[in-house]
């Protein structure tokens, strides 16, 4: 089993373009999923102290 990991920020429109991104990459790479996990977590910023919410989307297959 394989799997291809997705980090994306968490506005409607950086969803929007995981989701697109994602059916992109499954289209190109012919991909069937076996499975799909969803991560919800804070990116620290290189001034070490402000946070950013990601989701983290990894497809397994």
């Amino acid at each position: 089993m394989r799997v291809q990991t997705f980090i994306g920020k968490v506005t409607v429109e950086a969803l929007r373009q995981m989701d697109e991104h994602i059916n992109q990459w499954l289209e190109a790479h012919h991909v069937t999923p076996a499975r799909v996990t969803q991560t919800f977590g804070y990116e620290r910023h290189y001034d070490g102290g402000s946070q950013e919410p990601v989701v983290i989307t990894s497809v397994w297959y």
